[in-house]
């Protein structure tokens, strides 16, 4: 399959082409008048197996169950109240003689979380927040601690403020050796340097409020000439450049030292003579010269924080992460609500956020409660579609087969799953560039999809190489042939579908509802079933047998449309 046929699966999954999220700024083509009989209540393993698609990492059969008959207010409650799984210390008690540590500590321990952690929905946002506020190792290898340390920010802050997110990235050490603001110096007049405006364009571009202003349902907003109004210009770059300057790592009296083994995983410090001493002018705030470096950050942060854009910018790309690929203007709108007022109400009174503007714990549940999916409205609209992108797919298969988290290091195909030509095609923190792996407002060009305006930023990944190397790469471990060497590894656990086996119609239910929340279409159930059929199981052989029907029908369910693409 080719782009194009992928954008047609998209749209075969009872996807209408009312208009896409790109569409007009009333938003009225998924609007939602209020609703007081409105509940959050799960009553079916359907609908149970599709809420945890959006909300973890994807369900078990136990999760399942376990989600079903509840109130998913109350279940994303006890997530937000879940203890964080932090990675810091446990990657600094790996520490070799040498001050290095094992390679690939930090990915691990992160793969361990996302397909055996406690906190999923806290771990899927800290995997959303790493595709807004980027940094790759494929820049910076073997920085495990730096890492490490990172993805403790991310976490510690998946459900707080973003003011407080902004402040801890803009003084992490591994950002600022990434986005090249580590060192970074005054300028000098005498000389022509001026400071780096790496991160000065980025953190206002890609982390904070993008390149034109927005409405608050993220639609644009219009000059006189009906043009896009833009956000900033170069010389808002040159005056916030002059901010982020004297930064370097803490422990050290040397501005230019290295950092010891103790002291490059810590945030950054200013060394206030290499901080420059000018006055500042950015997206109408002007810090007056001689402002201390710790001052001047703070009063950029909050004016970047103020900006009216914030709330639908990074709203619209964090219901992308989690729900869908092209979101209406309306659902923007209703969730950058939440992002402004800090606080969201569910149906059954449960009140989440601290009512403070940026409160990402109002916005998430704001994403996952909107009332589109519990009143029917979303399995008819285009708005609430969403393509799973590779990591997703490959954690909800080791969740639904009870993978043990603990052979993760076994795995050394999971060392880098960045090849789309024999893995997955994306891998946690390596992605090819700062604007992530895909740009958030990608239209799939020659594709139906673009024919009714809807953004679909995964399909910016997907090949002829991709779909197959994904395939292949599933296929080893649904078939149980990774790794080599006699070691213990990925081991799938699938004796309900084993015994499921000598009636290929139950085990096409099972296998829909774990997968796919019973989504998937009768033209797939008939080509599964006649596989299965002709996939005998001989006298002498059951047990193989058996296996192998279960293994060819997970593999046909992973490849099919209801599996990559969810509503």
């Amino acid at each position: 399959m080719v782009r194009k046929n992928l954008s047609v699966l998209f749209l075969a999954l009872g996807v209408n082409a009312c208009g896409g999220g790109s569409g007009g700024s009333d938003g009225a083509s998924d609007s939602i008048a209020p609703n007081p009989s409105l509940t959050t209540f799960i009553e079916t393993t359907q609908e149970s197996s599709g809420f945890l698609v959006k909300a973890s990492f994807g369900g078990s059969a136990q999760s399942i169950q376990n989600l079903t008959g509840g109130d998913v207010a109350e279940f994303i409650n006890s997530e937000f109240n879940a203890p964080p799984t932090l990675y810091l210390n446990r990657v600094l008690q790996t520490r070799e003689p040498d001050g290095d540590f094992p390679r690939d500590i930090d990915s691990d321990l992160f793969w361990q979380a996302i397909i055996g952690g406690n906190d999923q929905l806290r771990q899927r946002m800290v995997f959303a927040l790493s595709q807004i506020f980027v940094v790759s190792k494929n820049s910076i290898p073997n920085a495990e601690d730096r890492f490490a340390a990172y993805m403790d920010t991310l976490s510690r802050n998946a459900f707080g403020n973003y003011r407080d997110l902004l402040e801890e990235v803009t003084y992490s050490s591994v950002m600022a050796e990434y986005l090249t603001y580590l060192r970074n110096r005054r300028g000098n007049l005498n000389t022509g340097r001026m400071p780096d405006e790496n991160y000065a364009r980025e953190i206002i571009q890609l982390m904070s409020i993008g390149l034109i202003e927005l409405n608050l349902d993220g639609t644009p907003k219009l000059d006189s000439n009906n043009l896009p109004i833009e956000t900033f210009s170069n010389e808002d770059i040159v005056g916030l450049a002059r901010v982020f300057t004297g930064l370097s790592y803490q422990g050290n009296s040397n501005f230019f030292a290295s950092p010891s083994v103790d002291n490059r995983f810590l945030p950054v410090v200013i060394f206030p003579q290499q901080h420059s001493e000018l006055e500042k002018s950015f997206l109408g705030t002007t810090i007056p010269a001689n402002t201390s470096g710790e001052q001047s950050i703070d009063i950029a942060l909050d004016t970047i924080f103020a900006h009216p854009n914030i709330a639908p910018f990074i709203s619209r790309q964090l219901i992308q992460r989690f729900t869908a690929s092209s979101p209406s203007p309306a659902y923007i709108g209703r969730v950058a609500t939440a992002f402004e007022s800090g606080s969201f109400s569910a149906p059954n009174g449960r009140v989440f956020g601290a009512g403070s503007r940026g409160d990402l714990e109002a916005t998430l549940a704001a994403i996952l409660l909107d009332p589109s999916f519990f009143d029917g409205s979303s399995t008819q609209n285009n708005n609430f579609v969403k393509i799973r992108e590779p990591i997703l797919r490959f954690a909800h298969w080791a969740r639904a087969f009870n993978i043990n988290p603990d052979t993760v290091p076994n795995e050394s195909l999971l060392g880098n799953t960045s090849n789309p030509a024999t893995r997955l095609g994306q891998h946690p923190f390596r992605s090819n560039s700062v604007f992530n792996f895909y740009r958030p407002g990608f239209i799939a060009p020659g594709t139906e999809t673009s024919q009714i305006n809807l953004t679909a930023p995964e399909l910016q990944i997907v090949s002829t190489t991709s779909l197959v190397g994904y395939i292949n790469f599933m296929t080893d471990y649904v078939f149980n042939r990774t790794p080599s060497g006699g070691v213990e590894s990925f081991t799938p656990n699938y004796n309900a579908q084993v015994a499921l086996a000598d009636d290929p119609q139950a085990l096409i239910d099972n296998l829909d509802t774990l997968l796919t929340g019973n989504r998937l279409s009768d033209n797939t159930k008939s080509e599964l079933l006649g596989t299965l059929n002709a996939t005998p199981i001989r006298t002498g052989n059951e047990n193989a047998d058996r296996l192998r029907r279960v293994q060819v029908a997970i593999i046909m369910v992973l490849a099919s449309p209801a599996y990559t693409i969810i509503n």
